[in-house]
């Protein structure tokens, strides 16, 4: 019997992929992922990393195939960055540089100094941000023409510039900056929606606006998750021809968090066709270990690596799962490195229960089965949860079954 192609494992809707919705696509090739954990993610409130962990986490980001990992801030972090390099020579790392510190010119050359391959130019792009600073509308595009020049001839691989607060600009002079900045050298320009408040439409106007400004220089997108957008304002700037990404696994960040690696990876290639040279059935893998080493739980619905997002506890479901998983499942788990799995709770029935017998290696007189059911119906009304797999053969024994 053959194996299924890689394509055969996804079962989405057939509607993506027609003439006519691919036609209003301007999806680039070679879409470049920078994961920002280390420095976006480490914003998030609970979250901190220490030494070991971020050498633990910059190689299991290697092994997944990521070609660029942002480390933290430049001249702040740059400890990081030579920790890392040795470490994962694989890895383009990148380096945020604060535009509007007063010595900024010194932190992007001691971030290259460090090993840094990556410089991003940060800078405010609304004039209230602007006026907090002390700078107005003319001389941030001089701080910014300067900044970039400077990590041009710093010899960085790529310069960014990356206006944060970008949907919220005057959209003119946010692309009088991004004008200024490919003319002082930058290869990729960014739009980062630092408050998570545009909308996918939004989105596609701005980076099809920015698409326009040069066809070589790469446009990049940074989203945040406040209004739940993130991941789709990110494939919304794919669409329109954004050939740079970040992201964070597991979606950490600041405040609501920002689009998920594991996401969009699998997304762009079970929607859009789209396959990045990262090995997907490494992505659970790398989800629970950032769970594990940031302590914060994966929710067990979260999308792709979640622990029940290729569950199924209704009859009706279990059932159909048994005769053909592709009609419940929008891919297969072994794609992601997740597992299917059945959970007991309220609308379980006898075919549940049967097969959590088999898959826990439990046998049961089959008169019992009806029993089984009702104690397990009865167990979620009452705990307001699913009945756990130890809870579950405890109760088996009870009825009398065994193990094996």
């Amino acid at each position: 019997m053959t194996a299924p192609s890689r394509a055969e494992l996804f079962h989405t809707s057939p509607l993506n992929l027609a003439p006519e919705v691919v036609a209003q696509e301007r999806i680039r090739p070679g879409i470049t992922i920078t994961d920002c954990t280390l420095r976006e993610g480490q914003q998030a409130a609970e979250v901190a990393f220490s030494a070991e962990d971020e050498v633990i986490f910059a190689r299991a980001l290697a092994e997944l195939g990521v070609p660029i990992m942002q480390v933290g801030y430049a001249g702040s972090d740059d400890e990081s960055v030579r920790r890392i390099r040795p470490e994962c020579p694989s890895l383009r790392l990148a380096s945020l540089l604060v535009g509007w510190q007063p010595d900024a010119p010194e932190a992007l050359h001691s971030a290259r100094a460090a090993g840094a391959d990556i410089c991003s130019v940060l800078f405010r792009s609304t004039d209230a941000h602007l006026a907090k600073l002390g700078y107005t509308r003319s001389t941030a595009i001089e701080r910014v023409q300067q900044l970039v020049a400077q990590a041009v001839s710093a010899g960085f691989a790529d310069v960014a510039f990356g206006p944060s607060f970008s949907t919220l600009a005057d959209q003119d002079y946010l692309f009088e900056m991004y004008r200024a900045a490919l003319a002082a050298g930058a290869t990729v320009i960014s739009l980062a929606d630092s408050t998570g408040t545009v909308k996918p439409s939004v989105v596609r106007q701005i980076v099809t606006r920015m698409r326009g400004l040069s066809d070589t220089a790469g446009v990049r997108v940074h989203m945040h998750n406040d209004f739940g957008l993130a991941m789709a304002n990110t494939l919304a700037g794919v669409e329109a021809g954004a050939d740079w990404v970040e992201v964070t696994v597991n979606g950490l960040g600041e405040r609501a968090g920002n689009c998920p690696l594991e996401e969009l990876v699998i997304a762009l290639e079970a929607l859009y066709g789209v396959r990045l040279p990262i090995r997907s059935d490494r992505l659970y893998g790398l989800s629970t270990l950032v769970s594990r080493l940031t302590n914060v739980p994966i929710p067990p619905m979260k999308p792709v690596v979640g622990a029940d997002v290729f569950a199924n506890k209704l009859e009706i479901h279990v059932v159909a799962t048994a005769a053909d998983p592709t009609l419940m499942e929008p891919f297969d788990p072994v794609l992601v490195g997740n597992r299917r799995t059945i959970r007991l709770g309220r609308g379980t029935g006898p075919t549940g229960v049967r097969m959590k017998l088999a898959e826990l290696d439990l046998q049961l007189a089959e008169p019992a089965v009806p029993r089984a059911v009702e104690l397990v119906n009865e167990f979620a009304v009452v705990h307001k949860r699913g009945m756990a797999d130890e809870e579950f053969a405890a109760m088996v024994a009870e009825l009398g079954g065994r193990r094996g």
